[in-house]
């Protein structure tokens, strides 16, 4: 069986990578794809997705407000939030919104699908400066 999933990003180059990359590489159906934050919060709410990869940076509602409105309109999706930004100095933050990971939008290629797989196995995924890891004390 397969997982659904949200892909929420307001560049279209980006989300057709990521497309790329789940079709091939994992066993997602993307059920919808958001340009905003508010069109995410939409989507989720309609299709509840297993998965929502929401960009943090978007227009109108921002990733991680977006994030916790999915959380509260479809509490089982399990939330990823994606940057080209590096999250050390404001991870805790991204914590406190109670997403299931983070991501570099540069490591999706050879990451995405290991973090899919763990947040279906109801484990985080958090890569902290380019590398790809579970948080510490996860051996899996």
């Amino acid at each position: 069986m397969s997982c659904r999933l949200l892909l929420a990003d307001d560049h279209e180059i980006v989300r057709k990578s990521l497309r790329e990359i789940i079709e091939f590489k994992t066993d997602c159906v993307i059920v919808g794809e958001a340009i905003d934050g508010l069109q995410a919060v939409q989507l989720a709410k309609e299709f509840a997705p297993d998965i929502a990869l929401v960009d943090i940076s978007m227009p109108g509602l921002g990733g991680l407000d977006a994030a916790r409105q999915i959380r509260k309109e479809s509490p089982r999706t399990k939330i990823l939030i994606l940057t080209m930004h590096d999250a050390g100095p404001f991870i805790a933050k991204i914590r406190e919104t109670g997403v299931d990971g983070y991501l570099l939008k540069s490591d999706a290629p050879k990451s995405l699908p290991l973090a899919i797989d763990s947040l279906l196995h109801n484990l985080p995924f958090f890569a902290i400066s380019g590398d790809a890891r579970l948080p510490q004390g996860n051996t899996t």
